[in-house]
């Protein structure tokens, strides 16, 4: 093959390609459609009961537990920023709606250092997306 029939093909091939998002990009991706998933889940704050300004709180603040459907659950504005989660009755929740141990058993999950490749990422927005 001449020198020039392969700048053609290559040339050819440029456009073709998926770019790729970047892992920042994907992983916010991610996180608005689990968010929406929780939020749809729940229906109302967890804590409170109120169904406005409906967020997706996190029991345990690190990012292996971000995309655990156990540790984050819905609640409102109020709750969630202003109340610090109001973890008091979130722990009620969690006990009640998971049984005793679920408390410890974030709490340790929250000390793992995990970080989400992007296989993983492209699997949360698959399956919450449905």
């Amino acid at each position: 093959m001449s020198y020039s029939k392969a700048q053609q093909l290559k040339s050819k091939g440029k456009g073709k390609r998926k770019k790729l998002q970047s892992m920042q990009n994907l992983r916010k991706k991610a996180w608005t459609v689990f968010s929406l998933w929780i939020r749809n889940r729940d229906k109302k704050c967890v804590t409170c009961g109120s169904i406005k300004s409906l967020q997706a709180g996190h029991y345990v603040h690190r990012n292996c537990l971000d995309f655990n459907e156990k540790n984050i659950n819905a609640q409102c504005a109020g709750c969630n920023m202003y109340k610090s989660g109001n973890l008091v009755v979130y722990a009620v929740y969690l006990e009640k709606k998971y049984g005793y141990g679920i408390i410890q058993e974030l709490e340790k999950k929250g000390r793992e250092v995990k970080k989400f490749n992007r296989e993983e990422l492209e699997l949360i927005i698959e399956m919450y997306s449905e």
